[in-house]
């Protein structure tokens, strides 16, 4: 099903990836397993012979979340809850919840009570991550992971079964990393709505199959010298809906770094195959990552990695994504302004919400920015 899909058939999947998933799920006899963002070792539910899937939220109006949920809950833990509640509830055979800020440990709870015929774990990743007991935690998270998935399936892995997942999703994240490359030198080959369509499909879809796609279209692009792009870095956590790569797209900013779960900071870290433990790999793997705004080590790190990353691009601004009501990016950023302010880099804050119904603002003031980096006022 995933195996030989064009650019344009990976677009028109990502917009609603759950029939697919659904039918290859039936097709397959493989039960589907869903984890909301971020940093659940996918590889581990994969070595079960299930198939992880990253739950991203909906678009759809919210029906149930809001009587579960404060209207001032984040817009992504409110979406993400409507959708398995409301919409795809029956695709999923369980769920691992990791939980990194306040709001996902309540959804947590919520999400048990609210789903008691299926397998609901949760992933308690550290979030003070410079504490010298942080990398034991991950390790026992990771086992007890394991524990509960083999209690709940009746089935055990091996220490094979684990390195064989962990390829397979190591040789996803080098091609995708090649993409983007490709997309960096040759904004006209790549639109930011296809790279970032590849990359949600990515976490959704199965990789054994999804691998050959992008295989075959990494090796049939032909690449395109385009000019009177503007590069920007993305800073964030999400950016939904899809429909803002579009606009990012008609105004020819070409994204060519970003900070994103849902994007290059899932990238990060390949996993190195230890056939002597694994876990101690998915371990280290989990120290390599960016920057994640509800997990902390260094107050100033998150700006360090962004103006890194803008000079390593030679990006010309900085979009920062803000879901609406995420505390944790509330929290982060007044702070980020300040300093990026101070180096005197051109910056926009794009507020995001789930269930919008319309995009026009976003388009306005994005607008407005290309202007004044065209024009030179910034």
């Amino acid at each position: 099903m995933w195996e030989s899909l064009s650019i344009q058939d990976i677009v028109e999947y990502a917009k609603d990836p759950y029939p697919s998933i659904r039918k290859w799920a039936k097709d397959k006899g493989k039960k589907v397993v869903g984890s909301t963002i971020a940093d659940v070792p996918e590889e581990v539910i994969y070595a079960f012979g299930f198939l992880p899937v990253a739950i991203l939220g909906t678009n759809k109006p919210l029906k149930k979340a809001p009587s579960l949920l404060p209207d001032n809950a984040c817009s992504l833990a409110r979406s993400n809850l409507e959708l398995a509640l409301s919409y795809e509830g029956d695709l999923f055979d369980g769920f691992v919840l990791p939980q990194v800020c306040d709001t996902t440990q309540h959804l947590s709870d919520i999400w048990r009570i609210n789903f008691p015929d299926k397998y609901v774990e949760s992933y308690l990743a550290p979030r003070q991550v410079d504490r010298p007991s942080a990398k034991y935690w991950v390790k026992k998270e990771i086992e007890r992971l394991i524990a509960s998935l083999s209690k709940w399936s009746g089935k055990t892995i091996s220490d094979e079964d684990l390195n064989k997942s962990i390829a397979l999703h190591n040789e996803n994240k080098a091609i995708l990393l090649e993409l983007y490359e490709i997309k960096r030198k040759f904004p006209g080959t790549i639109t930011n709505k296809e790279f970032f369509a590849m990359m949600k499909l990515s976490e959704q879809a199965d990789k054994a199959e999804f691998n050959k796609s992008l295989k075959t279209i990494k090796d049939n692009l032909k690449r395109k010298e385009e000019k009177d792009y503007i590069d920007i870095i993305l800073v964030g956590i999400t950016c939904d809906p899809p429909e803002i790569y579009e606009i990012f797209d008609e105004l020819k900013f070409n994204i060519v770094g970003d900070t994103l779960v849902t994007g290059a900071r899932y990238l990060q870290g390949n996993t190195t195959l230890s056939n002597d433990n694994p876990i101690d790999a998915l371990t280290e793997r989990h120290f390599k990552r960016g920057f994640y705004s509800p997990i902390h080590d260094d107050v100033y790190k998150n700006f360090q990695e962004i103006h890194k990353l803008y000079k390593e691009t030679n990006a010309r601004a900085i979009v920062y994504v803000h879901i609406e009501f995420c505390e944790s990016q509330e929290f982060d950023l007044p702070d980020l302004k300040k300093l990026i302010k101070q180096e005197k880099i051109p910056l926009h804050v794009l507020d995001t919400e789930y269930q919008t119904t319309s995009l026009s603002h976003v388009r306005t003031r994005l607008q407005a920015f290309s202007e004044s980096l065209r024009g030179g006022s910034l």
